[in-house]
Order: structure tokens, then sequence, then C-alpha cells
């Protein structure tokens, strides 16, 4: 069955009583998760550190290292220079950007979806941005994912209306938030033209180029010209947009098991589509089985859901038997046990749709879920690419997927409607289905990760509730370094706490907010990194404990870094131990140990400083 829109579909009061459930139910989540989003004091902070920066005149690529475009940065800055740097401001920022993007993700829905189908999709979104992990909506490890996010859903919504101009500045955004979204959006425009050719021929499909092209491109060249020559284009390009000796020493490697194309890869992928088509066959099949059953014979009728479970019992099972794909098995069966498999499937509904419509299309056949290959095509498209991007990863926490689901969620919704109107007597629980991911995802954030965090950490720039294991040692490295150091003076945080600098409001004594493997790509970088230190005086250098086994190494001054820490053990002194460094954190998660170093005694003369110089008093011992 096919819907064909002629017309944007009319708002009514479903629509509103549907919204404010969202908004209730989002008031809901705010309330049971308060405070406790992101990593202050990993990616997050350093985000949070670099907008304060650029607040008080600091230009990112060129005086501190920024991986990311800038709008979504530059919107940050903004809010914290209108109202002042703090975790309330930061915090506000990010509700306004999930509030924005359910608003325009329900609008865009509404395109294919009636008002039931869009509002739960649209929960499950809401459900997914509050992930509980650093990879979420109000506090983002880097705002410019949700603006990619956003702007990604705005350049659809505006392409399904035909404002072409509209679709091309909100793709000039794209281009200025990640290298993902910025290839997704070009993805969209070409599939938007290629679509457009085929509902209305050559000519009408050169026309719409310029309208879309000249708005998309010009904008973001000018800008990024600008950052390039203030900047220097190298430094900007390879440095930090595309860090090219990050990426190739360490970078890649960190996230090459997202979408790794191994045999284990593509059985956990065909799991996930069994289980959970055979969950929804089994439902549908019920449903079918109660309305035309009568009586005690409606208990009866629940047999194909049964049957469905007793299945997957039973595949698994000869599974765990004969040991046949074993890590594949226990990867899907957690997934399932966390409630995550109606998020972890949907890159196999992007890929199985995008061969669908290919077929459609080659074949001369209408587009199937519009009416329009126009934005069928784009729409398809951009969901395809975001899931092919973490197709084995697509958990809250195994990768950036939270990020990437808000046009594969559609795709579901999509997908659930159309089983709504082939079998009728399913239709109420084909849209339950739906919801019933919303609060699966929902259930294993608060459950499973929000639960982590009960401890509350009180900073200069105001409090969060964090990780209860790491939070004491945090607070302690962060009254220590408040206490012993002034305003204004820097500090070294590394190799992955980039937040510390935002929480006790000190600027960083490096360009780089933090020293992963491969960003001081050789000894010369790592040597430059301690004579910087040398040059400002730095007094307190705070190492934290991190294991960076997903880039290939271990920990910093191990197996890298070791010109960098030699240095700081040879000019500075432990004075403090914080923690269990036994207990090193991996991945995403806040260091919950910290050693201190500070600044040995030296002398002045030796130093080639006067007494009463600036440099002279910024690199005094410590009392």
């Amino acid at each position: 069955m096919e819907q064909r829109l002629t017309s944007p579909p009319r708002r009514g009061r479903t629509d509103l009583w549907l919204l404010l459930g969202l908004a209730l139910g989002i008031a809901l989540l705010a309330v049971l998760t308060w405070r406790k989003w992101g990593n202050p004091e990993g990616d997050a902070g350093a985000e949070l550190t670099t907008a304060d920066l650029v607040a008080d005149g600091a230009l990112p690529y060129r005086d501190v290292r920024y991986y990311y475009g800038p709008v979504g940065l530059y919107s940050l800055a903004l809010g914290f220079k209108l109202f002042g740097t703090s975790f309330t401001t930061a915090f506000a920022f990010g509700f306004l950007q999930l509030l924005a993007i359910v608003g325009v993700y329900y609008t865009l829905a509404r395109v294919w979806l009636r008002p039931v189908f869009a509002a739960a999709a649209t929960a499950v979104v809401i459900a997914i941005g509050f992930s509980g992990t650093p990879f979420n909506f109000v506090l983002p490890h880097t705002n410019s994912a949700t603006f990619g996010t956003l702007f990604i859903l705005l350049q659809l919504l505006a392409l399904a209306h035909r404002r072409l101009v509209l679709a091309g500045a909100a793709t000039s955004v794209v281009l200025l938030t990640r290298p993902e979204f910025a290839a997704c959006g070009a993805i969209a425009l070409a599939a938007y033209l290629v679509g457009h050719w085929r509902d209305a021929g050559g000519r009408a499909a050169l026309r719409a180029i310029p309208a879309l092209l000249i708005p998309a491109l010009v904008p973001a060249t000018l800008v990024l010209g600008w950052f390039a020559y203030k900047a220097g284009a190298a430094r900007l390009f390879t440095e930090n947009l595309w860090p090219v000796d990050f990426i190739r020493s360490a970078g890649f490697r960190s996230q090459q098991n997202w979408a790794p194309f191994t045999v284990d890869s593509f059985a956990t992928t065909a799991g996930r589509v069994v289980i959970y088509a055979a969950l929804l066959a089994g439902l549908v099949g019920s449903a079918l089985a109660w309305a035309r059953a009568r009586g005690a014979g409606r208990v009866l009728a629940l047999w194909p859901m049964a049957a469905a479970v007793l299945g997957l019992a039973a595949v698994d099972a000869a599974l765990r038997l004969t040991g046949i794909l074993g890590e594949a098995r226990v990867t899907v069966e957690q997934e399932s046990q966390n409630l995550l498999i109606g998020m972890s499937w949907l890159p196999a509904l992007g890929l199985a749709a995008a061969v669908w419509m290919v077929l459609r299309l080659t074949r001369g056949r209408s587009a199937p879920l519009s009416g329009r290959w126009s934005i069928d095509l784009a729409l398809v498209a951009v969901a395809a690419a975001l899931g092919f991007r973490a197709y084995d990863a697509f958990t809250a926490e195994g990768s950036y997927a939270p990020y990437y689901a808000a046009p594969l969620v559609l795709l579901a919704g999509i997908l659930h409607q159309r089983i709504a109107d082939r079998w009728r007597p399913a239709r109420m629980l084909s849209a339950a289905a739906l919801g019933a991911v919303a609060l699966a995802l929902t259930a294993y954030a608060l459950v499973g990760l929000y639960s982590d965090a009960g401890t509350t950490v009180r900073t200069a720039r105001g409090s969060y509730v964090a990780h209860s294991p790491a939070a004491p040692a945090i607070q302690r490295t962060v009254d220590l370094l408040t206490d012993r150091t002034r305003p204004d003076e820097p500090i070294l945080a590394m190799p992955a706490d980039g937040g510390i600098y935002f929480m006790v409001d000190r600027p960083p004594a490096l360009y780089e907010l933090t020293v992963l493997p491969g960003l001081l790509d050789s000894r010369d970088d790592e040597r430059r990194a301690a004579s910087r230190l040398e040059r400002l005086g730095v007094r307190y250098v705070v190492v934290g404990a991190q294991d960076f086994s997903p880039y290939g190494f271990r920990q910093i001054g191990r197996d890298y870094g070791r010109v960098l820490m030699s240095h700081v053990r040879d000019r500075y002194r432990r004075i403090e131990t914080i923690g269990d460094f036994s207990n090193l954190a991996v991945g995403s998660y806040p260091s919950s140990a910290f050693e201190v170093y500070a600044q040995r005694p030296v002398r002045l003369a030796s130093a080639g400083r006067s007494p009463g110089s600036a440099d002279a008093v910024a690199a005094k011992s410590v009392p």
C-alpha cells in the first residue's frame, strides 16, 4: 500500500494532545535524570572548555585544537557570553537543542506518518536523546553532533515541502558540523535530485540545482575560508577538522569495530533482524488470531507470539550447544537483555530499505513511501548512510549512534504503520510495539546507566551529578586545583580530562585539550608541548587514570606519550594520588583516579628570568 501525499498533512487536536504528551514525557525524564547528563569531566567538558575560551576571544583551530565544525561551538559560546559561563547555561542550551530536535522530528514524521505513529517514533527519539551516556542531546560530547542531527532533519523537512533554498541553507549548516553529517547532507541533496529527475524530468532537476547548491556551498565556504585565513588552511583541515596524523596512528582504530565487515558483524546484524522481525511477526499473528477467535479460544490465539519466543529460544540454544558464532550470539543476547534490540537492528532496516528503493527505481516503479521519489530517496539515503556508519555498534553506549538514529527511527515508524494498514486487527498493537521500543530504551537508560550517577560534584561553574565511582576523585582534584592555583593561571589536565579546565575555571596550558594517543604524533610534538609548559611556568599537572585499549594503546607514559610524561616526572613532583590507579577508566567513562603533580623548585637565574617578571612569578614553586 502506497501513501501518496499531494499536500502537507493537516494538524489537528490529535497532534496537539500527542505533542503535549511528549512534552510531559520530556519533563518527566528531565526530573528523573536531573543534572546527570553527559560526562563533563571528559569530552563534553572539553567542549565546554573550548566554548568558554571562544567566549573569551580565543579562535578555535588556531588558539585551541578543535576537531569539529564551528557552528555548534559558537552557538554555545554565544550562550556563555549572554548568560554566563556555567553548567546551568550549558544544560539550558542542551534542552533547547533537544526541544528543537523533537519538534522538527515530529513535524518531519508527519509527512509520512499519522499522528499516533509519528508520536511513537518521536518517543523513541526522545528516549535515545536521554541515552544516559556521553552521546546524548542535553550535554553531548560535542554540540556539532546535535547540530548535525537537527539540521539534517531540517534539510529533509525543507526538501519534503519543496523549500529548496531553505534546504540548501540547512545543508550549509550541516557542512559546518561533523564530517559524517556533511557527507550525509551531500548525499541527501544528490538523492533528492535523482528522485526529482524521476518525478519531474531532467530539466526540472537541473533547475533545482542552483537553488540547492548556492545557499549550501556559499555560506559554508565563506566560513571555512575565514577560519583557513586566520588559522592556516593546513592547520584547519589536516590538524583539526580531519586530523590526519591522529586518524592514521590511532583514531581510525578506535572506531573500526563499528563497521568491521567481518563474518561476526554480519551474523550479529542478521541476528538482530531475526529477533525483531520474529517478535513483530508474532505480535501481528497473535493480533490476527485474537480477532478471529471467540471466548476461551482467544487464549490459544496467542500461539504466534509464543511460537516466536520459543523459536528464538531454540535457535539460541542450538548456537550455544554447537558453539557457532559464539561472539555474535553473546553480543545479540546482551543487546536483547539490555532492551536495546529495538535500536541496534535499525541499520539493517536502513540498508534493506535502500536496496528496496533502488530496485523499485531501476524497474520504473512508483515511489513506495510518499509517492514522491525525491523525498523518499533523500530520507532512505540519509538513513542508510547514518546506519552504515556504525551498523555493528548501533547502541547508546557502543558508538555515536544516538546522533545517527533519528532518520532510521522514522523508517521504523513507516514500517509499523504499513503493518497496521495491511493487517487492520494489528493496527493498535503495531503502534504500541513502537512505543514499547521507546519504553525499553528509557528503562535501560534509567535503570542501567543513570543509576550509576548519584554523587554531586560542586565546581566553580556550578554542580552536576557524576558517575558515583568517579565523583570523589573528581571532587578532590577540583578542590585541590581551585585552592592552589590563581585565576587565569594555566594548568595541564591529561590525557582525556578536558573538562577539568572548565570546572576549576583555569585556562589550558596546551593547544590540545586532550592528549589522546596520536594527537601528539611525534617526539618533537611532545617536546614542543613540554617546552610550552616551561615557557608558561605551569605549576600543576593532573594525570587521569585512563585506559586507551580501543586506540591500540594502554596508558599515557607507558606505551605512548612517554616523552611528555618523562618531562612531567622530571620537572614536577607528585604531591597527591587520588583514587586507585589500578582501576583505569575505559572508553567514555570519567577518570576515577588522578595523580597531581606540582612544579619542583627552580632557580630563577637558571631559568633566565628576572625576579620581578610575570614569567618568574608563574614559575615559582609551590608554597
